[in-house]
């Protein structure tokens, strides 16, 4: 092999090396921004999920206040209806305990 033929192979080689070299960078830098948009988009999600958990927990304490005035209001409206509905599911309770024991 000729010295110019050497110097051409080298040239190419270094070329190679060196282009290679910008493909890795490039492949690093995209994995890192893409690393950022998924971080981003998982915090995104989470704060979206935290919001509904806590719409929910308001929204079930409101229906339960509201069930709570509502029995109240029954109880108030039907004392002795009340008294003979709890006594009756304190009976039924009582059967099905002691044939489970």
């Amino acid at each position: 092999m000729t010295r110019a033929m050497k110097r051409h192979a080298n040239d190419g080689f270094s070329d190679s090396i060196e282009k290679l070299g910008d493909d890795v960078s490039r492949i690093k830098d995209d994995l890192a921004e893409t690393a950022h948009d998924v971080a981003e988009a998982a915090a995104s999600g989470v704060s979206v999920a935290k919001r509904q958990v806590n719409d929910t927990i308001k929204t079930a304490r409101k229906q339960g206040r509201d069930a709570a005035k509502s029995l109240a209001e029954q109880i108030e409206e039907k004392p002795w209806t009340s008294v003979a509905i709890a006594a009756g599911a304190g009976v039924l309770l009582g059967i099905l305990l002691c044939r489970k024991g």
